[in-house]
């Protein structure tokens, strides 16, 4: 049984069995003891303690001292295991808190994170300073990285009381990590959120300004968006809305991916996948996104239980996923959404990667991403039909996006996107996003003859000017906006909109296509159809890419690269059954590789598609590439 006591949470202090103090005055000798305890079991080798403690002497110089440092403790508490190369703390002669600390917080009981609380009694070593350079180096990353463990496990244990409706336990805590840590946003936010509960909304929005306040002066930024969108629908609830800002939007919530195959190496690649896809969503208009950290926290006690994970959060939708090797050298990934409310699942995804790729891994993270946004539109349009209350503007937004998801372009899917976005605006006239979005389908829409009203492209650039007015560095409505702008007849204007939409947000792939299809209209092909293959890699399953597709077709035909322009013009028509000018785009390659039947079959199709198709329309995509074999089809 152990005789002595260690105590380095706070002042240092060595007890005997018997509870009273062993005195260590040496300095050296505490710090010893710290370095060997924080190791603890494992052994550390004399030449590390010797650099750390007499770092300015020679090394027998500096062995010497450490052996001189030995002798006297072994005097007053034999607590070492020396052997010629290594020292560790005995394991069975003294217990530090240190070390019991550490196996606490590696678990996932409320009760056993509390008892590691207990032991937290201030700053590791408080009170220790040291002329050496390397062990003040050493101690202050030791100092720091305790303390935030035991931020980690203030807002586990808060998160676990505010799932129990134990709000003024959460307060309590979460009081407590701010004392410490003025900046954390993630504790303002769970503050907040359990102010709230408890029926204190005003001090709700007090903490809100507070932390605004304190961000802005220690480090000159505003709140993130997470605590900015808390803080707004917590104002619409006390009836002080701010509609343009977004109130209203579904939370969305991605927990960390499980790692089934239980291979090491494997863990920060989950990680990394589950915070890229995170990152990448909240760009995606209509949805808020948690941080990781605040996830994470809220997943404790009970990291299963994905009902309470989004009751906690607030979260409408989680995104789940895990990593497995079926195979070696082979990933599979699988992704799911689950209604928060329901703990059902609405949509799965599984697909398998070489190992060893990152280029690979990104482009999955950021199509599934663009998948995931895209599913998310269709299941909040599926919600707002199903409940007659939810008619506000993202709503009506989702169900506009969610037309074109789910039946392509076509007449009746445009006309039914169109006038949800009117619908939208009516409800919130400062929703940008809603007039860039119906400005760029007008516009395509009109040149694609699947919109036939001579107004309509006054209206739509009245929305793309009202959109960039209402957002003018917002990376999503630059890009449908200056999209817009382009097909309308300038495409000067509108390239260094899109340049500054892929600057605020690389990843949007919707500004990189429309840059693409700009630079056609500039008769730029080399710069467009690198534009439109990046737009496709970010985004692979895109409910717009056959549109894209289309025009990579049209980019790689005026480079003459006529089996690329296949593939592409192939693949446009797989992505959309009923685009018609993938088909007339098809059959103008397939006249140019001189398969003039299957061109033929091509424009057959084109015309079952739409029956009153023209011989002007076709000319609308390939100029005059098709008159002779349009004429002998009857056009």
């Amino acid at each position: 049984m152990p005789q002595f006591r260690l105590t380095l949470l706070g002042r240092f202090r060595l007890d005997d069995e018997n509870g009273r103090e062993v005195a260590v005055a040496s300095r050296k000798t505490q710090a010893m003891l710290a370095v060997l305890a924080v190791h603890s079991p494992a052994a550390v080798t004399r030449e590390r303690i010797a650099g750390l403690l007499w770092g300015d002497l020679a090394d027998e110089r500096a062995r010497h001292s450490l052996r001189q440092v030995l002798t006297a403790l072994r005097r007053e508490a034999a607590i070492v295991e020396a052997s010629s190369e290594t020292l560790c703390l005995d394991s069975d002669a003294c217990t530090s808190d240190v070390s019991e600390f550490a196996a606490l917080a590696a678990n996932t009981e409320a009760a056993e994170l509390a008892r590691a609380l207990t032991l937290h009694g201030g700053d590791f070593l408080d009170g220790l300073a040291s002329k050496e350079e390397a062990f003040a180096e050493w101690l202050s990353a030791e100092r720091t990285r305790l303390a935030k463990a035991a931020v980690t496990i203030m807002l586990q244990l808060a998160a676990f009381h505010a799932g129990r409706a134990e709000h003024q336990a959460a307060v309590q805590l979460l009081q407590l990590i701010l004392a410490g840590d003025a900046l954390n946003e993630g504790a303002h936010r769970a503050l907040m959120r359990s102010l709230d509960t408890l029926g204190r909304r005003s001090d709700a929005l007090q903490q809100y300004q507070l932390c605004r306040e304190l961000l802005l002066k220690e480090l000159q930024v505003e709140p993130d968006a997470a605590t900015r969108a808390l803080h707004d629908s917590l104002r619409a609830a006390s009836g002080t809305p701010r509609r343009s800002e977004g109130g209203g939007r579904p939370v969305v919530a991605v927990v960390p991916f499980a790692n089934v195959a239980r291979a090491p190496e494997i863990d920060s690649l989950a990680t990394s996948i589950a915070d890229e896809i995170s990152r990448q969503l909240a760009h995606a208009p209509g949805f808020r996104v948690v941080v990781q950290p605040a996830v994470l926290a809220a997943m404790q006690p009970n990291p299963d239980d994905l009902r309470q994970l989004a009751r906690v959060l607030g979260a409408t939708y989680l995104v789940t996923g895990s990593l497995r090797q079926p195979e070696s050298g082979c990933l599979r990934i699988a992704l799911q959404i689950v209604d928060g409310e329901k703990a059902q699942y609405l949509w799965s995804l599984q697909q398998d990667l070489l190992r060893g790729g990152k280029a690979a891994v990104d482009d999955f993270v950021a199509g599934s991403a663009a998948r995931i946004e895209q599913q998310l539109s269709v299941a909040e349009a599926t919600a707002g039909d199903a409940h007659d209350d939810r008619h506000d503007a993202w709503h009506k937004t989702h169900q506009a996006a969610s037309a074109l998801f789910s039946a392509g372009w076509s007449e009746t899917a445009v006309a039914t996107a169109v006038q949800r976005y009117r619908e939208a605006i009516a409800l919130d006239p400062d929703l940008a996003l809603a007039y860039a979005h119906k400005a760029m389908i007008i516009a395509f829409a009109q040149d694609w003859g699947l919109l036939h009203r001579d107004p309509a492209r006054d209206e739509a650039r009245a929305d793309a000017e009202k959109a960039l007015e209402l957002a003018p560095s917002r990376s999503e409505v630059l890009g449908m906006a200056a999209c817009a702008i382009a097909h309308l007849g300038d495409p000067a204007r509108a390239v260094p909109l899109l340049e500054r939409a892929i600057e605020e947000n690389p990843n949007n792939a919707q500004a990189w296509a429309a840059l693409g299809a700009t630079r056609l209209l500039q008769m730029q092909f080399a710069a467009a159809v690198e534009a439109l293959r990046r737009g496709l890699r970010t985004s692979p399953t895109d409910y717009r890419r056959s549109v894209w597709l289309t025009a990579l077709a049209s980019g790689l035909v005026r480079l003459n690269r006529l089996d690329e322009a296949l593939d592409a013009a192939q693949g446009a028509c797989r992505s959309d059954a009923k685009f018609y000018p993938a088909r007339i785009v098809l059959a103008m390659v397939l006249a140019k590789l001189e398969r003039d039947g299957e061109a033929r079959k091509a424009l057959a199709d084109a015309t079952r598609l739409r029956p009153q198709l023209t011989l002007a329309e076709m000319r609308r995509f390939v100029g005059s590439a098709l008159d002779r074999l349009g004429a002998s089809a009857g056009f």
